[in-house]
Order: C-alpha cells, then structure tokens, then sequence
C-alpha cells in the first residue's frame, strides 16, 4: 500500500525544512539579506518537484516502510517478508485483497449439512421451476482453543437457505459444500441478528433464507445474490477450482 499523500508531504517537508536550515547556515555570514532570500527561494523552488511516491510502500500488517519486500505472486502486492510469512502461518491470504495461497480452514463447529432439491417450487425471478434446499444442523456444545471463550457452552442451531436449481446455482451449492468442510460456514460468537453471545452464526457467507420477500427479508428476487456469494466464497479462498472436491451428485 502507498504512503497517503499527507505523510509523503510530511516526509517532504521535513526534508525540504532541514535543506532550508543547511542552506541558511551555509549563507548566513557570507551574503546580504537580499542574496539571502534569492538563494533561499531558489533552493524552495527545487525542492517543490515532487517525490516519486510510488517508491514509497508501506507494509499494512506493520504500518511501516516496507523492510526486505516480498511480492506476492498472485495478487502482486508487497508487505515486509517477515510480516507476510508470520501473517501466512496463520492465514494464507494476502490481507489487502484476500487472495487464498493455500486452504483456509475456519472455526466452525461439527455440524451437519444436507443439500437436496424441491423439483416442485419455483423462485422469484428465475425462469427455472425446482429449488435447492440447503439444510444446516448444530448441536449445543463446548467452545475449543479456537473460539472466544474456551471451555464455556455455546449454543447449536438449525438454518435452511435456499438457491436456484440452475448452472450457477448447482455451483454455488457444490461450492458451500467445499467451504462447509472447511470449517468456513459458520462460527461461534455474537449473533448479529439476536444479539445473543456464545451462539453459532453465519460466517460472512450470505444465504437466502427466505423464498420470497427480497434483499431485505433474506429472499428473492435479487439478481446479483449467486455472484455475491461466489465473491464471498471466493474472498475464503473458495473458488471454482475447488469444485473437484465434491461431485455434482452431492445434490439430492
């Protein structure tokens, strides 16, 4: 990430300011006031040309100048080498863009998943009829190491979410799959919509849990939601290349 503009000035003018005072020094004895000030505005004029602030990166993990830069390969960006390495222990991501450079694995509890079809629905806004169920089931249980309060209860839940029984559909559903193995679907925290603590919740992987209603009852119609979450997917290291993990037969 490049410096903002206010702390390039700031480094330009601390530059600019200490060249000033060299200068006065250097002419201080040695010129008429006259001279003095032509020298000095000429030496201002100078140091107005701008830096190349593109030489200039600064690490987002640390907020420092970039020390031993390592480029990432896929997504091109640059942070310190041994922040990104520390960073890649925990997380193969790269922390600007969240292109994955390995599995992510999250901290979701054991559950269970079932996908299956309704041949008999249709969704708002799709000319397809048929539907795919995608059900959700966790028990209550004790909260690991990997969780906000290891070793105290957190509570189970069941979810449903419903997607079009269409191409992209069909991968979506392959895909939460993928993401479900991985442990990225849900987590045990603060549920956004309760407000209760200790709970399984969503991930940050939208579903539909309506079949109607639209955005703002969690239903359809709503165009762009199957390319929303393939972002989202894809934002958990979770893309179209994984779908050769799971079968097209996994949909009931």
């Amino acid at each position: 990430m490049l410096l903002t503009k206010s702390k390039v000035e700031r480094l330009r003018m601390s530059k600019q300011n200490d060249s000033l005072s060299i200068t006065r020094g250097m002419i201080k004895e040695q010129t008429t006031k006259e001279q003095s000030d032509k020298i000095i505005a000429n030496q201002c004029q100078i140091e107005e040309e701008p830096m190349e602030v593109d030489e200039i990166v600064e690490c987002v993990i640390c907020m420092d100048i970039v020390q031993n830069k390592k480029t990432l390969e896929k997504c091109s960006h640059e942070f310190c080498k041994d922040c990104i390495d520390i960073q890649f222990k925990y997380r193969p991501q790269c922390p600007i863009c969240f292109t994955a450079y390995g599995k992510i694995t999250g901290t979701q509890p054991d559950g269970h998943m079932e996908i299956n079809r309704d041949k008999r629905q249709k969704l708002p806004g799709f000319v397809e009829k048929g539907l795919i169920r995608v059900y959700y089931s966790f028990s209550d249980g004790t909260q690991g190491s990997e969780h906000p309060n290891p070793g105290q209860r957190y509570y189970g839940t069941n979810r449903t979410g419903y997607l079009p029984d269409n191409e992209k559909g069909r991968i979506v559903a392959r895909l939460l799959r993928v993401a479900f193995n991985r442990k990225l679907v849900f987590t045990v925290g603060r549920s956004r919509t309760t407000g209760v603590d200790n709970c399984v919740t969503w991930n940050d992987i939208h579903h539909k849990t309506s079949i109607s209603g639209g955005p703002e009852n969690f239903g359809y119609p709503d165009p762009t939601f199957l390319d929303r979450v393939l972002e989202e997917l894809a934002a958990k290291g979770v893309t179209q290349d994984d779908l050769v993990e799971v079968s097209e037969d996994i949909i009931k």
